[in-house]
C-alpha cells in the first residue's frame, strides 16, 4: 500500500474533483432546466431517487468488501482476500439480474406510483430504464474498483471522476443541441458514464492489484455470510437514510406538488455538492484509517482521526459563509427565472446542521474500519424514522403548498444536528476506547471560527451586494480573505501550519 504521502496527492485530486465537477454543474443545471423545465428537472431527481432503492439489496454485501479485502491484503493473507473479492463479484452479477427485473416491473407500472403528467410518461420511463442499467453497470464493476481503496490510490480514481464528468456533460449538451431535446438524455449520458468507469475499474484492478483475481475456485459462501453479517447493519442505516431523505423528492411529488418538486430538487443542488465534497475527502483517510487499524497502531490512528477533522473544518468555512452571506445574491445570477428569495430559503433550511457535521464527516469512517456497525445504525434509523414522522405529520396539518415545503427541508437538518453533533463524537471516541469528550474540542473551534468567519462576511455583505457575476466573484474573494486566515490561526495547530507553509514556500 502506499505510504501516508499519498494522502496529500489524495486529496489534492478530490478537490480538483469536486471544483471540476462543480463547474460542470453550475453552468448544465440552468442549461437543463431552461431546456426542459422545472417540473420536467424533478423527474431526474426523482429517478435517481428511486433507482438507488433497488441497490438496497447490493449495500449489506458490498458495503464492508473493501474493508475485509484490505485488511487481508495488508496482513498479506492474498488467499483469503480473494475469496472475499471473488465471492463479491459473482454476487453481484447474481444481484445485477435481481435489479434488473425489479426494474422492469416499476417501469411497467410506473405512472400507477408516481404523479407524472401524461406528456412526460414515455420520457421518464426512458430515463428510469437508462438509469437502471447505469446502476447495474456500476455493481459489477464495483469490485474492481476496490483496488484503489487496497492500494491508497484513490487520486487515480478521481482523476477518472474528471474525465467522467467531463464526458457526462459533453453528452447532455451535444444531444441537446443536435438532437430534438428529451429527458432520457439525462440517462444515455449517465449510461455511458457508467460504461466507462466500469473499463477503468478493470483497468485499475489489473495494475494496481494483478494478485487479486475472480477464480470460481475461490468463492467461498462463508465469506459472502461474513460480509453480510457484517453489511446488513449498513443496510438498515441506508433504509434509514431512505426515510429521512431519500423520499424527500416522492413525498414533494405526492403531496405538494410536481412544481415545487422541481424547485427543492434544484436547492438540493448545492447542499449535495458540498456534502459530496467532505464525503470525498473524507473518504480520503478511510485507506489510511483502515491501514493503521490492521498494524494495531492506534497512537497513529488517533492522530490522523483529528487530523482529519481539522483539515475538513478548514475547508468547511468558506463554503458555509459564501452559501449564507451571498446564497440569494447566486441563485438569483445562477438561475433568474426562479424565485431566488425561496430558493436560497430552502436551501439554508437544508444545510443548517452542515456547520456541525461536515467537520466530522471522517469520523463515519471509524465504524467501518472497527467493524462496529449496528449501534450507530440503530441510532441511524431512530432519527431519521423521526423525520419521517414529522415529515407526514405535518403534510396532515398543513395545507399551504409552501409550508410543507419549508417542512419538508428543515427537519432533516434539526435532527441531522442531534445525530452528528452529539452522536457521532461520543460513540465514535468509545469504538476508539478513548474519552467521550476528545473530539468535542475540535468541534468547538470549527463553530468559534465559523461565527467569526460570519461576523466578518455580514460586515462585508453591507459594503458589496452583487448584481453582476464579477462583482460575486470580488465579493467571494473579500469573503476568502478573513475566511483563510481565521481558520488558518484558530483551527489548525502549530504543526500543521508549518506543514503548509513548507509545502507552498519551500
Amino acid at each position: 500500500m502506499a505510504t501516508f504521502s499519498q494522502l496529500p496527492l489524495n486529496m489534492i485530486a478530490a478537490v480538483a474533483a469536486f471544483v471540476v465537477g462543480f463547474f460542470i454543474n453550475f453552468f448544465l443545471t440552468p442549461y437543463i432546466v431552461k431546456s426542459l423545465g422545472t417540473e420536467a428537472y424533478g423527474f431526474i431527481g426523482l429517478t435517481t431517487n428511486i433507482i438507488s432503492y433497488t441497490g438496497l439489496i447490493s449495500i449489506a454485501l458490498n458495503s464492508m468488501a473493501g474493508r475485509f479485502i484490505t485488511i487481508e491484503y495488508c496482513k498479506n493473507k492474498i488467499d483469503s482476500a480473494n475469496k472475499y473479492y471473488t465471492s463479491v463479484f459473482f454476487s453481484n452479477i447474481i444481484l445485477s439480474l435481481i435489479i434488473a427485473l425489479l426494474s422492469l416491473f416499476f417501469i411497467i407500472w410506473m405512472e400507477s406510483i408516481v404523479s407524472i403528467p401524461q406528456t412526460l410518461i414515455f420520457e421518464v420511463k426512458m430515463l428510469f430504464a437508462l438509469l437502471a442499467l447505469n446502476n447495474i453497470f456500476n455493481l459489477i464493476s464495483n469490485t474492481w474498483g476496490v483496488s484503489l481503496f487496497v492500494k491508497n490510490r484513490l487520486d487515480l480514481g478521481n482523476i477518472r471522476n474528471i474525465l467522467g464528468t467531463v464526458i457526462n456533460a459533453s453528452t447532455i449538451v451535444l444531444c441537446f443541441s443536435f438532437f430534438n431535446i428529451h429527458l432520457w438524455y439525462i440517462g444515455l449520458a449517465g449510461f455511458l458514464l457508467a460504461a466507462y468507469t466500469a473499463i477503468t475499474n478493470f483497468r485499475f484492478a489489473a495494475s494496481l492489484t494483478p494478485d487479486l483475481h475472480i477464480k470460481k475456485s475461490y468463492f467461498d459462501f462463508g465469506k459472502i455470510k461474513e460480509l453480510l453479517k457484517s453489511g446488513v447493519w449498513n443496510l438498515i442505516a441506508k433504509l434509514g437514510d431512505i426515510l429521512g431523505q431519500g423520499l424527500d423528492l416522492l413525498i414533494a411529488n405526492l403531496f405538494i406538488g410536481t412544481i415545487e418538486m422541481g424547485m427543492f430538487a434544484i436547492t438540493k443542488n448545492i447542499p449535495f455538492l458540498i456534502l459530496g465534497l467532505f464525503q470525498t475527502i473524507s473518504g480520503v483517510f478511510a485507506p489510511v484509517f483502515t491501514k493503521l487499524y490492521a498494524q494495531n497502531k492506534k497512537d497513529n490512528l488517533l492522530k490522523e482521526i483529528h487530523k482529519s477533522i481539522r483539515f475538513l473544518s478548514f475547508f468547511a468555512v468558506v463554503p458555509l459563509v459564501f452559501l449564507y452571506i451571498y446564497g440569494d445574491c447566486f441563485f438569483k445570477l445562477w438561475l433568474p427565472t426562479e424565485d431566488s428569495s425561496k430558493l436560497i430559503r430552502l436551501t439554508i433550511l437544508g444545510t443548517f446542521a452542515l456547520p456541525y457535521t461536515l467537520p466530522l464527516e471522517s469520523l463515519w469512517n471509524i465504524f467501518t474500519v472497527t467493524n462496529k456497525i449496528k449501534v450507530p445504525t440503530i441510532f441511524t434509523v431512530a432519527n431519521n424514522l423521526l423525520v419521517f414522522a414529522i415529515v407526514m405529520v405535518s403534510m396532515c396539518f398543513f395545507e399551504s403548498p409552501e409550508k410543507r415545503l419549508f417542512i419538508l427541508a428543515g427537519t432533516r437538518s434539526i435532527c441531522g444536528i442531534i445525530r452528528g453533533f452529539l452522536f457521532l463524537p461520543i460513540y465514535g471516541a468509545q469504538c476508539l476506547e478513548i474519552s467521550k469528550k476528545s473530539f468535542f474540542k475540535d468541534i468547538f473551534k470549527s463553530l468559534f471560527c465559523l461565527a467569526l468567519c460570519l461576523l466578518a462576511g455580514y460586515g462585508i455583505r453591507h459594503i458589496v451586494v452583487p448584481n453582476s457575476w464579477i462583482e460575486l466573484f470580488i465579493a467571494t474573494t473579500a469573503i476568502c480573505i478573513p475566511c483563510f486566515i481565521f481558520s488558518f490561526i484558530i483551527i489548525l495547530t502549530k504543526e500543521d501550519r508549518q506543514l503548509i507553509l513548507k509545502k507552498f514556500f519551500n
